[in-house]
C-alpha cells in the first residue's frame, strides 16, 4: 500500500513536468559583495516564479543558466542582509552580467543555504525533510546549548542530563547509550566530522554559521551512524576582512557568560585566521544538603580556524576545537525517601551523601583539515581529515538518597581517526558526488562501584531475601507457623532512611533457625558461614567495557533533472566494518559477605571475567535512498524511499556472547515546502512512515547471578507514523512570526517477524512526545536611523513522555510548556552595540528530564529535575 501510493505520487510529478514548454533561455552571471566590497560566499540567487537558483562561490561569483527568455525578477538573499531585487529582460542566448552589493539588515529572514546534499542549495530545494537555523537565528533565539535547540525543531528531542549523558531523539528514535560497544542511531557532525559517540557529542553552540537537522535515514549522505537522521553543525569560517564581536552576560544562579570571535586577515587574500571562544558558568539549581550544589554548569571552549588560499581554485581550513567541562554533580533524586526536613520533589533540595565528590569532568579536542579544490566549473574535489579525542569522568549517586547504597563513577574515553575523499559534480542536468571514507574508533567505559554493604543490605538484599524465603516456606506446610514467622522476621524489610538518616545493619542475622529446614549440605555450610557475618562499611569493585570499530565505505549520490521542474535523486552507500567488543571485571580486593551471598564471588554486582575477554565480527551492508521532487516557482513537492541501518551489537559477558542483529528501518516520506507571498511566507509540511526490524533496546537488570548491568536486547518489530509542519511569516519588514508542530505515533508491534508476542507490544517509544509545538515572534521597533528596540518571545510545548520502553506511569512526565523571551536595544553605527535582558523558562515550570536510571534496578528509581527559570542581562559589541 505504502509503495503503491508513492509510485502514484512519482508518476503524477512526471506527468506534471511534461506540461513545461521548451522555451528559449538565457543566462545571468556576476558577483555578490557586501557594503565594503568583500565577497559574500553562499548568497542565494534565484529567479522568482522559477526553480532556477544557485549559490555564490568563495569569490562571491555566481552563474545562473537556462532562464526562460522574457521579463524576469532576480532576487539575491543571504542571512543578515536585505534581499536584493532587480527586474531583468532575459534574451535568448545572451548572458547578462551583474555586480550586486547587499546591505546589512539584521531583521531580514531569507532562505537558509545548506549543504545537506554536499552542495550548496537552499533548504527548499532539497528533497529531504531538513530544518535549518542560521547563526543569526541561533543568536536571536539565544540558543547556545543542544537542549534549547530542540525546542524549535519539530521531530527533534534532546535530553541533556549533562554533557556526559545526552540523549538525541529524532522522530521517536533515541540515541543515548554510553556503552562503548554500541553504535549511535543519530549522527552528530561538526564540519563534516562525526562526533556521534554519546559521551563526546555535546558541544557548545557558539560562532555558528548554521545548524541543519536532517530527518529520516541519511546513511547515504552522512554515513553509517545516521540511521534515523543527523544533526549537522557548521561553524563560521574565516572571511577576508577584519571583524570581531564580544558578548558578556550575568544572570541568576551567579551565571557568568562570555563569548565572541575575532576574524583577522593575515596575508591579504591568502591567509586568514578566526579565533572564537565561549564561557558559561552558573551555580546548580539544586542544593545538596550533604554539601555543594547540583545540576550546575561550567564550560569553556575555544576554536581557532586558519584558512589558507593557495590559489583561486583551492581553499584549506585547519580547524582546532577544544572544550573543557567541570560541572557539579547531577541530582539523581529518589521519590521514595525524602531528605531530612525536605520532600521528594526532584526540583527541590536533595541529600546525596557524597556531597562535593559528585561531579562531571570532560575534555574534548581535535583538529580537522578541510580541503576544497575546484577542478573545473563542473567538477570539484573535497577532503576531510580529522582526529578526535574525549575523556569524561562522572561521579554520581545512583540511589538518590543520603544512604551510602550506590556511589558510581563512569570514566569514558574515545579516540577516532577519519578520512573522507569526495568528487563533486554540478551541471545543469546532473549533480552529485561519489567518494570513499575510512573511520576508526577505539573507546572504553570503566564503571567503578562503591557501596556500604550495611546500607545496600537494607536497600536491596533484605527485601529480596524476605521475598525468596516467603516463597520457599510456602513449600513446607508442616513447619509450625511460629517457626516460619521467626525465619521471615530475620529478613523483615526496614526503611532505608528514618528522618533522613540512613539505616545501617552491621551484620547478617543469626541464621541458626534455618537449620530446621531440610537444606542441601552445601547450603547448610553456607548458612553457617554467613550467620552473624559482619558487613563491610566500604566495598569497591569495577567493570570495563571496550569497543573498537574499523569501517570503510564507498558511496555515490546524484540528482538528475528530468525537466527544469522534475528531478530524480538516488544514492547508495556500501560499508565494510569490523566491530570488536570486550569486557573485563577483576575480583574485588578483600572479602565481601554480600558478594558471597549473592554471586558466590568477591563481587556484589559486577560479573568477574578471566582477564579481558573479547569478540569480533565483520559486517557488509548497504543503505540507500530514492527521491523525486517537483519544483514550481519557489515550492517543492517531494517523496522519498530510504533504507537505514544501525550496526549490530556485540554483547559480551563471561557467561555468554550475543551478536545482536543490525537494526533495519525502511522509511516512506512525502512533503511540500516553499516560499510564497513575495518570499515573505516560508512553509513546510511532511508526513512519514517507518517500518523497523531487529529494533534494539537496553535495560538495567539484575542478572540471575545478582550482577547489575545494562542489557541490550533485540525487541523485534516496531513502526512509527508522523507529520511535521512549520511556517515563518514576515508580516512587516522588521517583524516576523514562526510556528512549528510535530505529531508522532511510534510504537512496538504486537508481534515480531516470526509472529511471537513482543515484550513491549503496543508501548510508545521512550522519550517520544506524541505532540510538540513551538511558536515565537521577532518584533523590531525603529527608534532612529541606526537604532531599534527588539522583543523576541517564544513558547514551546511537548506532550507526555515515557522515560522507559516499559511505559511505567511512575517513570513519565506529563505534557508541559515553557516560555522564553529576550528584550533589547540595538545600535548599528560604525560599530554595533546591543544590550538585552533574557529569560528562559520565565514562569519557572517544574518538570523532570529523566526517570528510572540505574537505581531502578534495585528498586530505587531516581529522577532528574529540569532547568529552572534563568534570567540575566547581555551586552554585545561588534566591530
Amino acid at each position: 500500500m505504502k509503495q503503491s501510493l508513492l509510485t502514484t505520487f512519482f508518476m503524477l510529478m512526471l506527468l506534471l513536468s511534461f506540461k513545461e514548454s521548451k522555451a528559449q533561455t538565457g543566462s545571468v552571471k556576476g558577483t555578490v559583495t557586501n557594503s565594503k566590497g568583500n565577497p559574500i560566499r553562499g548568497a542565494t540567487i534565484f529567479i522568482s516564479g522559477s526553480p532556477s537558483s544557485t549559490a555564490a562561490g568563495n569569490s562571491g561569483s555566481f552563474s545562473l543558466s537556462n532562464i526562460k527568455a522574457g521579463n524576469q525578477t532576480l532576487r539575491v538573499s543571504h542571512q543578515g542582509f536585505t534581499t536584493y531585487t532587480i527586474k531583468l529582460t532575459i534574451k535568448p542566448g545572451i548572458t547578462e552580467s551583474l555586480e550586486i552589493r547587499l546591505v546589512n539588515e539584521d531583521h531580514e529572514l531569507g532562505e537558509v543555504v545548506i549543504s545537506t546534499q554536499k552542495r550548496r542549495q537552499t533548504s527548499i530545494e532539497v528533497p529531504v525533510a531538513v530544518s535549518a537555523l542560521s547563526g543569526t537565528a541561533l543568536q536571536k533565539l539565544n540558543i547556545t546549548e543542544f537542549d534549547a535547540l530542540a525546542q524549535y525543531i519539530p521531530g527533534l528531542q534532546i535530553q541533556l542530563q549533562s554533557p556526559n549523558n545526552p540523549g538525541f531523539v529524532i522522530r521517536g528514535i533515541t540515541s543515548d547509550d554510553g556503552d562503548s560497544r554500541t553504535q549511535p542511531r543519530v549522527s552528530v557532525f561538526q564540519d563534516g566530522v562525526s562526533i556521534s559517540k554519546s559521551r563526546g557529542a555535546v558541544v557548545e553552540l557558539f560562532d555558528m554559521e548554521r545548524i541543519e537537522v536532517v530527518k529520516g535515514p541519511q546513511g547515504t549522505l552522512f554515513g553509517r551512524g545516521a540511521q534515523i537522521g543527523a544533526v549537522n553543525l557548521i561553524q563560521n569560517k574565516p572571511v577576508d576582512e577584519f571583524k570581531a564581536e564580544i558578548n558578556l552576560g550575568y544572570g541568576n544562579y551567579n551565571q557568568k557568560i562570555a563569548n565572541g570571535f575575532i576574524n583577522t586577515p593575515v596575508i591579504d587574500g591568502k591567509l586568514i585566521n578566526r579565533f572564537s571562544m565561549a564561557y558559561n558558568e552558573r551555580d546548580g539549581f539544586i542544593k545538596n544538603l550533604s554539601g555543594g550544589r547540583l545540576n550546575g554548569k561550567n564550560t569553556i571552549a575555544f576554536r581557532d580556524i586558519i584558512r589558507y588560499i593557495p590559489g583561486k581554485n583551492t581553499t584549506a581550513d585547519l580547524i582546532l576545537n577544544y572544550q573543557h567541562d567541570d560541572y557539579p554533580g547531577t541530582s539523581f533524586k529518589s521519590k521514595k525517601y525524602a531528605p531530612a526536613g525536605g520532600d521528594t520533589d526532584p526540583n527541590s533540595s536533595a541529600d546525596l551523601e557524597q556531597g562535593e565528590n559528585l561531579y562531571i569532568k570532560r575534555d574534548v579536542f581535535g583538529p580537522t583539515l578541510l580541503i576544497n579544490h575546484t577542478i573545473s566549473p563542473k567538477l570539484s574535489f573535497s577532503s576531510t581529515t580529522a582526529y578526535r579525542h574525549f575523556k569524561a569522568d562522572e561521579s554520581f549517586d545512583a540511589d538518590g538518597t543520603a544512604a551510602p547504597v550506590l556511589w558510581l563513577s563512569e570514566i569514558s574515553t574515545g579516540d577516532q581517526v577519519s578520512q573522507e575523499l569526495r568528487l563533486n559534480y554540478n551541471a545543469r542536468k546532473f549533480s552529485g558526488f561519489l567518494g570513499g571514507s575510512y573511520f576508526y574508533e577505539d573507546g572504553s567505559q570503566r564503571v567503578p562501584l562503591r557501596t556500604d554493604e550495611r546500607s545496600l543490605y537494607v536497600a536491596a538484599v533484605q527485601p529480596q531475601l524476605y521475598s525468596q524465603f516467603s516463597a520457599l516456606l510456602a513449600n513446607y506446610p508442616t513447619l509450625p507457623d511460629a517457626l516460619k514467622q521467626g525465619i521471615l522476621n530475620l529478613f523483615a524489610p526496614q526503611p532505608l532512611l528514618v528522618n533522613g538518616k540512613p539505616t545501617l545493619v552491621n551484620q547478617l542475622p543469626d541464621l541458626s533457625a534455618l537449620a530446621a529446614l531440610p537444606l542441601p549440605a552445601q547450603y547448610a555450610q553456607l548458612v553457617a558461614l554467613l550467620s552473624n557475618a559482619p558487613l563491610n562499611a566500604m566495598h569497591e569493585e569495577e567493570s570495563t567495557n571496550y569497543g573498537k570499530t574499523g569501517a570503510a565505505e564507498l558511496f555515490a549520490d546524484g540528482t538528475y533533472k528530468v525537466t527544469n521542474q522534475l528531478s530524480l535523486t538516488g544514492g547508495i552507500r556500501g560499508t565494510y566494518e569490523k566491530l570488536t567488543g570486550a569486557y573485563r571485571s577483576d575480583p574485588a580486593a578483600g572479602n565481601s559477605v554480600l558478594g558471597l551471598l549473592l554471586t558466590g564471588t568477591p563481587n556484589i554486582l559486577s560479573v568477574i571475567s578471566d582477564g579481558k575477554i573479547s569478540a569480533s565480527k565483520d559486517y557488509f551492508s548497504y543503505v540507500g535512498r530514492f527521491a523525486a521532487n517537483y519544483m514550481f516557482e519557489r515550492n517543492n513537492i517531494y517523496a522519498t524511499i530510504s533504507r537505514g541501518r544501525r550496526p549490530g551489537v556485540i554483547d559480551i559477558t563471561p557467561g555468554e556472547t550475543r551478536f545482536l542483529k543490525p537494526e533495519i528501518v525502511w522509511s516512506y516520506e512525502a512533503g511540500i515546502k516553499g516560499s510564497v507571498a513575495d518570499s515573505r511566507l516560508n512553509y513546510d509540511f511532511t508526513a512519514y512512515y517507518y517500518d523497523w526490524n531487529n529494533f534494539q533496546t537496553s535495560t538495567w537488570e539484575v542478572t540471575e547471578t545478582g550482577a547489575l548491568r545494562s542489557v541490550p536486547n533485540d525487541a523485534g518489530k516496531a513502526n512509527s507514523l508522523g507529520l511535521e509542519t512549520g511556517v515563518r511569516y514576515n508580516f512587516l519588514k522588521e517583524m516576523s512570526v514562526f510556528a512549528n508542530y510535530g505529531f508522532i505515533d511510534a510504537r512496538f508491534n504486537d508481534h515480531d517477524s516470526k509472529g511471537a508476542d513482543q515484550e513491549y507490544a503496543g508501548n510508545t517509544f521512550r522519550l517520544t512526545p506524541k505532540h510538540t509545538f513551538s511558536a515565537g515572534l521577532d518584533l523590531n521597533f525603529s527608534t532612529g536611523k541606526t537604532s531599534s528596540i527588539f522583543f523576541r518571545p517564544s513558547y514551546s510545548y511537548k506532550s507526555k513522555v515515557y522515560f522507559e520502553d516499559t511505559n511505567r506511569e511512575d517513570l513519565s512526565q506529563p505534557g508541559f510548556g515553557i516560555v522564553n523571551s529576550t528584550l533589547g536595544y540595538h545600535v548599528d553605527a560604525k560599530n554595533k552595540y546591543e544590550i538585552s535582558v533574557f529569560g528562559k523558562n520565565i514562569f519557572d515550570k517544574k518538570y523532570i528530564i529523566d526517570a528510572g536510571n540505574s537505581g531502578d534496578a534495585i528498586g530505587l528509581p531516581t529522577f532528574i529535575g529540569g532547568q529552572r527559570v534563568l534570567y540575566g542581562v547581555m551586552l554585545k559589541v561588534g566591530f
